[in-house]
């Protein structure tokens, strides 16, 4: 993981993302954004960010994470 902005420290929401995912029900080895939300009570436009910035390491466990919006997803 690295912190690519100055004073914002994006890796540990990184930390606690992937804290959050070792903990999650996975689903066809797929999670939702607005589960790891709730989760871990980082705003939704944050985890968004953290993972567009690919600060995440994703367990074995899980492929893709998947913003319903949007559809967005992000794969490992």
């Amino acid at each position: 993981m690295k912190n690519e902005d100055g004073d914002f420290n994006y890796v540990r929401y990184a930390e606690a993302i992937e804290d959050a995912l070792a903990r999650l029900t996975v689903k066809n080895g797929m999670v939702r954004v607005k589960q790891i939300q709730l989760e871990t009570s980082v705003p939704e436009d944050l985890i968004l960010e953290v993972l567009d910035r690919e600060l995440v390491e994703f367990p074995d466990r899980i492929d893709r994470i998947v913003e319903r919006k949007g559809g967005k997803k992000w794969e490992r």
